[in-house]
């Protein structure tokens, strides 16, 4: 886990999405989306479409919004991204963050 987050704030979740068959080279009309989840299960963000980076198109741009999305108390959080590929659609994560109340 290397991401930690304010409570209050609104900051990008870098996820980088392998391509085990090397035949996917941007994500855009996978059309990514994230929830985010406390440690009770809880959905704190439930499908949000994520950005897709401008000069690597595998890495999906998830903003997490601790200012407005409720009370975001102080603790672990996990982050899943899901991809359509029709079809399949996978759910790629958990991306762990911590985030600390102010």
């Amino acid at each position: 886990m290397h991401y930690t987050l304010v409570s209050g704030t609104k900051e990008y979740i870098l996820v980088t999405v392998g391509d085990r068959l090397e035949d996917v080279t941007d994500i855009t009309p996978l059309t990514p989306v994230f929830t985010v989840y406390d440690k009770d299960d809880n959905p704190k963000q439930s499908a949000v479409p994520a950005d897709v980076d401008t000069d690597d198109k595998l890495i999906a741009k998830c903003l997490v919004d601790t200012a407005t999305a409720g009370n975001w108390v102080s603790g672990i959080y996990r982050l899943f991204l899901t991809l359509t590929a029709s079809p399949e659609v996978p759910v790629l994560g958990p991306v762990e963050f911590k985030v600390e109340a102010v």
